[in-house]
């Protein structure tokens, strides 16, 4: 009987994937192309990256300083770059010179539901991520256009050293409890009422600042208690002495980090006059930032179309003589369906796709050759939470959790149904370059730990019976219709142990709304984000709005709060994470399972790309303001 199961297992795991295979080229692209406008993009192509040994003398901070190759401009439009990286290694590249023009055309799943990303600041307002700016981003020469410091793993965060300003020059921990931000001069809102086009103070980002630290919105709840509910002009206001410095104040002074990373990479600026007339943003046409892109248009459920804000103040640090951004008009479709982006893609209206799976990407790589591609591991890793807040259901015994983990035969899910691509688990911390630091593998982590991502049904018996649940029992698990192939899989190993999963499908918008409001009863399907940033620990800590299984272990807390005391030394930082870890996998707060990796693809005329999609917290819209599109090279390939 469990020979025949395994077989059907493997069945089933290999002819999903041949399935899924053949839909992804039952795509009938002749009507699609005659719907999408007309689109425009380009690539970014590699350098060799030359390393020069280190000198005697360690530098802090790079020294940007463009060079010209000595060779004619009519013969290359290359130029050669020189960067000093954190540790003072000289790095040289060959880098080609970007050039003005050009659309570029990516899309989204789905359209966005908010314009106003002040009180909530999530990721439903990604449309606005063109158009309003925060205080601090990456720093792109450290990425992998530059010195190579941080990748295009990392989707999100500017690490401590690799972070650079925007709206604010500098930064300082003036003292315990205050950090002081200094506002950039000469930053213009864009020439659209009711700003047309006056200057940026720092009375404007106090103004977003205090707005966004209103009681029972995401920041609040990043930061209870540490920024004054009642009066924030003692917390947040204009330096008295210095016009241009903002200053938070904040209690107690060890959650400098917490501050810190909320004030600049979950802070957008959103202009007094447009809340004072409008109320909000959420009317797209009301949606007026200092950023390199004005929001000309939004057709529902259909495209966002964004024009090259003229007065835009930023330079590309590769070229200080050129004004960003280099594009005309960026253009976002709205396409629910996989099959329709990939087709676009595929015949070239559309420039980038990002977050495909192996299924989707091979294919139009065999099809598309020329295409440029980078790999990565998932960062959002599947998973299913359980309610951990009612005793009286099973998983409350750890016994029960560990079982549940060891009926599923991780490995055949990664080798059958993901082809190998993948890893058995990146959670808390995901193998990413820069993460290799706290990093560890699998199988260097103790037989405990090891053995969950195993196949040992029998032992999962075992645990079962001793828990009191020698029959099994019947659950249900919430979730939205993308990943019932495989809760499917695992429902059937479940099986085999006695565990009847019953799978309910919601759709999107209400799969999202129970798992944030923690409604549901029993399991949920989710995708752990915190891999992305993982020293939040916003899935195990008490109070956090991503902590779907209801975790109450006090030892997290204590761990997050470590942490925040040493938060701007980041080895100290690291160190705390990596020792807490084997802690975290050992309790099975949640049904791990295997992550695939990621592609992301984009035409070869899209330039300066490197796969870099977000350069700041949820900012999947920050890549455009650099990217730059070869239009003869375009013409050359018949788009």
């Amino acid at each position: 009987m469990k020979a025949d199961n395994s077989i059907g297992l493997s069945n089933s795991l290999k002819e999903g994937a041949e399935m899924r295979k053949k839909v992804v080229w039952l795509v009938v692209s002749g009507w699609m192309v005659a719907a999408l406008l007309l689109a425009f993009c380009a690539p970014a192509v590699v350098e060799e990256e030359k390393v020069v040994p280190k000198e005697e003398v360690v530098t802090p901070k790079a020294e940007v300083v463009p060079k010209e190759v000595v060779v004619p401009r009519e013969a290359t439009n290359l130029v050669k770059w020189t960067g000093k990286k954190l540790d003072g290694t000289v790095v040289e590249k060959m880098i080609e010179k970007p050039r003005y023009g050009g659309v570029y055309i990516t899309a989204n799943d789905v359209e966005p539901a908010s314009f106003d990303n002040g009180p909530l600041n999530s990721s439903n307002a990604w449309a606005v991520n063109p158009v309003n700016e925060q205080l601090l981003t990456k720093d792109l020469t450290r990425g992998p256009q530059g010195t190579h410091e941080w990748s295009a793993d990392l989707t999100t965060f500017a690490e401590i050293g690799h972070e650079t300003g925007i709206l604010a020059e500098s930064w300082e921990l003036a003292e315990p409890g205050t950090l002081v931000f200094h506002i950039r001069k000469g930053v213009s809102w864009q020439d659209k009422p009711p700003l047309n086009g006056r200057q940026l103070t720092a009375d404007d980002v106090v103004f977003s600042m205090r707005r966004t630290w209103t009681k029972g919105n995401y920041v609040e709840a990043r930061t209870p208690n540490l920024i004054d509910p009642v009066n924030r002009e003692n917390s947040i206001y204009v330096s008295p002495t210095d016009k241009w410095a903002v200053v938070l104040k904040f209690q107690p002074a060890a959650a400098a980090g917490t501050v810190y990373q909320s004030a600049t990479d979950h802070q957008s600026m959103v202009a007094p006059e447009v809340v004072e007339k409008y109320g909000d943003q959420q009317n797209w046409r009301n949606v007026v930032g200092t950023g390199p892109f004005i929001l000309k248009s939004y057709v529902g459920a259909s495209s966002l179309t964004y024009i090259r804000n003229d007065t835009y103040w930023r330079h590309d640090p590769f070229f200080p003589e050129n004004q960003l951004p280099y594009i005309d008009t960026l253009k976002v479709f709205i396409m629910p369906d996989m099959s329709t982006r990939l087709a676009a893609l595929r015949t070239g209206k559309v420039d980038m796709l990002d977050e495909l799976t192996a299924d989707d990407a091979e294919p139009l790589m065999k099809s598309n050759p020329k295409l440029e591609r980078y790999t990565r591991t998932a960062t959002n890793l599947p998973g299913i939470y359980m309610m951990m807040g009612k005793p009286e259901l099973p998983w409350a015994d750890i016994r029960v959790r560990r079982a549940l983990m060891m009926a599923i035969d991780h490995q055949k899910i990664l080798d059958d149904l993901y082809e190998g691509k993948g890893v058995l688990s990146n959670y808390p911390i995901a193998p990413v370059a820069d993460f290799m630091a706290m990093y560890v593998p699998l199988e260097q982590m103790s037989q405990s730990i090891r053995e969950l991502f195993e196949y040992h049904p029998d032992k999962a018996r075992q645990l079962l019976a001793e828990a009191g649940y020698p029959a099994g029992f019947k659950t249900e698990v919430i979730t939205k219709a993308a990943d019932v192939d495989l809760l499917s899989i695992v429902k059937r190993y479940w099986a085999d142990i006695g565990v009847d999963l019953n799978i309910e499908v919601r759709d999107a918008t209400a799969h999202t709304t129970i798992g944030r409001r923690k409604s549901y009863l029993q399991m949920y399907m989710g995708s752990l984000p915190s891999p992305v940033y993982p020293y939040t620990l916003t899935e195990t800590r008490p109070g956090t709005g991503a902590n779907y299984s209801n975790v109450n272990d006090p030892k997290t807390q204590e761990v997050y709060e470590a942490m925040n005391e040493v938060f701007f030394d980041v080895a100290k930082r690291q160190q705390i994470l990596k020792d807490f870890v084997p802690y975290i996998k050992e309790q099975a707060w949640r049904i791990e399972l295997p992550a695939p990796d990621v592609y992301i693809l984009w035409q070869p005329w899209l330039k300066n790309f490197y796969g870099v999609t977000n350069t700041s917290h949820g900012d999947t819209l920050s890549h455009p303001v650099h990217v730059w599109i070869d239009q003869e090279l375009k013409k050359t390939m018949g788009r």
